[in-house]
């Protein structure tokens, strides 16, 4: 039987979850997030989209395996116009999530408030990004709340400031902690419980776990760990009985309008097209993705070009053979 688990890549460490929503609306879309894929039932629309507002980065992590993209010619930032017309077309499918990020830092784009409060006035439950944290400073967070802003992700490894920094060049420890602080600090004084606060590091850093969450459980809401994928290595001709959730639930839109099955930018074969010509219903339709749904589920993924190999898909299967 075909093996499919959902946010497999993601364990909560401490913390109150950030999906803690009472909402009818909203435990339907984490019921349907889950149930979907397991049941590989395809809804008219993806669930959730990526929409990289930027792919720029302030920083050059070492561990980063976008660093390559980051320093080409793909560098941009999403046209206002492009991400109205992506979200106007959502609205019409009752789009449930969407996340501001993808390769790039958001806060470096200049219109990431606007682009928030558009997708909220259009009925979009779930509205979050990642970021690194240094640009998160008072006046953002200001406007990130008026804007309705539902959660952030914060990446930060360890809680060591030299080895921190060493790893994430361009960061400065002291100043994203504080930035933490103040967010926390203007959510009590406007009297808001959002966003909420998601702290996450790389599960393969951090071998100091209890530290890590006795250090930065106090400035959240979830303390969270990710898998991390090699994107610079490529393991092919792996055969499994797997299938990736992704293909059932999301889809991702690159700055350039590039649209694409999942969240791994490898995928440029399987991508249907770009969002500025074509609707997000026909990508999601598209033949070729219906093709890799189909080999998906009859436990064939190795047989779609840019899933064999895929980093992400190669550390869930590792995982399961572990258990």
């Amino acid at each position: 039987m075909t093996v499919i688990e959902p946010d497999s890549n993601f364990k909560l460490l401490s913390g109150t979850s950030v999906h803690n929503n009472t909402s009818s609306k909203y435990q339907d879309y984490r019921r349907f997030w889950a149930e979907y894929p397991r049941k590989f039932f395809l809804r008219d629309f993806p669930l959730h989209l990526d929409i990289e507002s930027t792919s720029a980065c302030n920083l050059k992590c070492t561990f980063c395996d976008k660093l390559p993209v980051l320093k080409s010619n793909q560098l941009g930032f999403l046209d206002f116009a492009l991400y109205k017309k992506i979200i106007d077309e959502a609205e019409k499918y009752k789009l449930y999530g969407v996340k501001l990020s993808y390769r790039g830092e958001p806060l470096l784009h200049k219109n990431i408030a606007e682009m928030i409060s558009y997708a909220k006035n259009k009925g979009v439950l779930d509205v979050y990004f990642n970021t690194n944290g240094m640009l998160l400073t008072e006046s953002m967070s200001s406007k990130l709340i008026d804007a309705g802003l539902n959660r952030i992700s914060i990446s930060i490894e360890g809680t060591d400031p030299v080895a921190f920094e060493k790893e994430r060049i361009g960061a400065k420890f002291d100043v994203i902690l504080n930035n933490i602080k103040a967010l926390r600090a203007l959510k009590k004084r406007k009297g808001v419980d959002y966003p909420k606060i998601r702290i996450q590091t790389l599960a393969f850093i951090n071998s100091d776990v209890p530290g890590y969450i006795n250090f930065w459980g106090q400035y959240c809401d979830e303390v969270a760990a990710v898998d991390y994928k090699d994107g610079n290595k490529r393991e092919k001709g792996i055969i499994a009985d797997w299938a990736c959730p992704q293909l059932w639930q999301r889809m991702t839109i690159e700055c350039d309008g590039t649209v694409l099955p999942c969240n791994n930018d490898d995928v440029r074969f399987l991508s249907p097209g770009n969002a500025a010509k074509k609707s997000i219903y026909s990508c999601w339709h598209s033949p070729k993705i219906k093709e890799a749904r189909k080999k998906h589920k009859e436990g064939k993924s190795h047989e779609t070009i840019d899933c064999d190999g895929c980093p992400w898909r190669t550390t869930q299967i590792n995982k399961l053979r572990v258990k």
